[in-house]
């Protein structure tokens, strides 16, 4: 009972510090969208214990970026880690790597710590399956945030085509219609901008530019963009009439989403509820009988089992959200 609540309370407070993380994130995140607006405050130079240990955490990680970089092997997994790398920030590719390999081996020693109260014995199957869910956790937060990233900019895309037309009705150029695009309009889609502009300053050309701005989000409206600039750049023509146009068209597009997303509401609280089922289902089985699956948790086999159970249901889900799914 005691090694119990000893569990209860370490998930309690690690819990209680997510949480307390996430906040601050959050409020961090709200703070610099509202500092363009605010009066420059006196300047504190003092630190809060949060960055503080952010802090430290990014020096541990440059020190060891030193040596991942000597190693081959994670130069060359790191390079898929770019396109996570937001316009001004320092992060490098490796430090990416440097990052889940960490998470897996605090994964490993929380797993020895519990057993070690439980005066139970990891076995290596157990503890390499925990470092690959400690490794590839973080994939799974950038993967989601990157989707989350790329539906904000492609919700932003109508209000950056109507500032580079209004750009280029009073006479700008391209370049200067991306810089004030950048500055005007606000994250994500400003980091895409600041891009275009310093691709556009080394000289590259814009139906270039606007081809790898497109090839990085991979939504709909930055091909049509990309294919407009494209064509516009060899054949000529009035660049106000093509974004005129692109304009209008974003416009209906956006339209019509709005329009189907009333009309499939109900289809949406159906995935929904058919997602929520399954865990409704065991939170009761659970409730009825604590021990009915600890048989998942306690061999090789069970483990196997329950992660066989995860990727059916990610793949039920999968194929549940295309069925209902409509698109535009």
């Amino acid at each position: 009972m005691s090694l119990m609540l000893i569990q209860l309370v370490i998930i309690v407070i690690l819990l209680i510090f997510i949480i307390f993380m996430l906040r601050q994130n959050v409020a961090l995140g709200k703070e610099r969208r509202i500092a363009r607006y605010a009066i420059e405050p006196i300047k504190n130079d003092e630190i809060s214990v949060l960055e503080n240990l952010i802090l430290k955490y990014n020096n541990f990680v440059k020190k060891i970026r030193k040596y991942m970089e000597k190693i081959s092997l994670f130069s060359l997994l790191s390079k898929k880690y770019e396109k996570y790398i937001l316009y001004g920030d320092k992060t490098k590719p490796i430090d990416f790597i440097t990052n889940k390999l960490v998470i897996s081996i605090i994964f490993i020693f929380i797993a020895i710590f519990s057993n070690t109260l439980q005066n139970k014995v990891v076995d290596l199957f157990g503890l390499l399956i925990i470092f690959f869910i400690g490794y590839y956790l973080l994939d799974i937060y950038l993967v989601i945030n990157q989707k989350r990233r790329i539906k904000l900019i492609e919700n932003q895309m109508l209000r950056a085509i109507i500032i580079m037309n209004n750009a280029f009705k009073s006479g700008k150029s391209t370049i200067q219609a991306v810089e004030i695009a950048a500055n005007e309009l606000p994250q994500p889609i400003s980091d895409e901008f600041h891009k275009i502009y310093l691709d556009m300053k080394y000289g590259l050309a814009i139906d270039t530019v606007f081809e790898r701005f497109a090839k990085r989000i991979n939504i709909e409206s930055a091909r049509y963009l990309s294919s407009s600039l494209t064509i516009l750049n060899k054949t000529g023509g009035n660049i106000v009439n093509v974004f005129s146009s692109i304009e209008r068209t974003l416009f209906d597009k956006k339209k019509l989403e709005e329009e189907l997303k009333n009309l499939t509401v109900s289809s949406n609280m159906v995935i929904k509820v058919l997602l929520v089922i399954p865990f409704i289902f065991v939170s009761i089985i659970y409730l009825l009988n604590p021990e009915y699956f600890s048989p998942l948790f306690s061999s090789p086999l069970g483990i196997l089992i329950l992660c066989l159970i995860i990727v059916m249901f990610i793949a039920y889900a999968f194929v549940l959200q295309k069925i209902m799914k409509v698109k535009v």
